[in-house]
């Protein structure tokens, strides 16, 4: 086993018991793990195709019936797949440092204004079709070029006051679908060849995943619902942290 698969299984471990335990994360972990030992494209379709198979087990495996509220999840979803396309344009003309800095800053100014109001009432603005267009966008854009989808989704959804367990089924809705088209245009304007390059890994990886979302279940279920939101808004202020050191460097 080399030292870059070994580095991406264990990010992916982590990445899916996140992933499991608050519906956020997966790629806010495994893309710096990925991105660090494979080109951008590769790294950006790993992180699709093995979310996948978290969001397979969390709708499907649970033995249980998914809480969705569709009437946050239809225009977020509509929005989001005009960006897909842009995101993976962005993949092929810009720097991955300067996505990653710029998402990152972005992440960070909106995650402490949340957090420095978390307990204030939120208006339609907040919470409204405006809201999930805008969430839903920013998510296409970054599913296929960074990879970081969570913080948009981890703000907008805390905001809508959500139960723990409907806001995690919500996004991994969400994910199932954008995640299956954004390999099909990752495909299309990358290219299958730098796309699918390291795709020989997926299914010594795949086993590692449906690990890491056992143990992100069990933590799911001891999660006490009064500190859900301050749990998800906090791992999204580091995870924008994480990117602008990750850009910067």
């Amino acid at each position: 086993m080399s030292a870059a698969f070994a580095l991406v299984a264990g990010g992916l471990l982590v990445a899916s018991t996140v992933q499991s335990a608050t519906g956020f994360g997966f790629s806010l972990v495994a893309g710096p793990a990925l991105y660090a030992v494979v080109e951008p494209a590769a790294a950006v379709a790993l992180a699709l195709v093995l979310g996948q198979v978290v969001n397979l087990l969390v709708l499907f495996g649970e033995r249980r019936r998914p809480q969705i509220d569709w009437s946050a999840v239809v225009p977020a979803l509509i929005a989001a797949l005009p960006g897909l396309p842009i995101g993976a344009l962005l993949v092929r003309t810009l720097p991955d440092s300067w996505l990653r800095l710029g998402v990152g800053l972005v992440v960070c100014a909106i995650v402490v204004q949340r957090l420095a109001h978390r307990r204030a009432p939120l208006g339609h603005a907040a919470t409204g079709w405006g809201a999930a267009v805008a969430a839903g966008f920013a998510v296409g854009v970054l599913t296929t070029s960074t990879t970081t989808s969570g913080p948009p989704l981890a703000i907008w959804l805390t905001a809508r006051r959500m139960e723990p367990a409907m806001v995690r089924d919500v996004v991994t809705v969400l994910y199932l679908v954008l995640d299956l088209v954004g390999i099909a245009v990752a495909v299309a304007v990358v290219g299958a060849g730098p796309t699918l390059a390291r795709a020989d890994w997926i299914p010594l990886l795949i086993p590692v995943a449906v690990a890491g979302h056992l143990l992100g279940r069990r933590v799911f279920l001891r999660l006490p619902a009064r500190h859900y939101e301050w749990i998800v808004l906090t791992c999204a202020l580091l995870a924008g942290a994480a990117s602008v050191a990750a850009g910067i460097a």
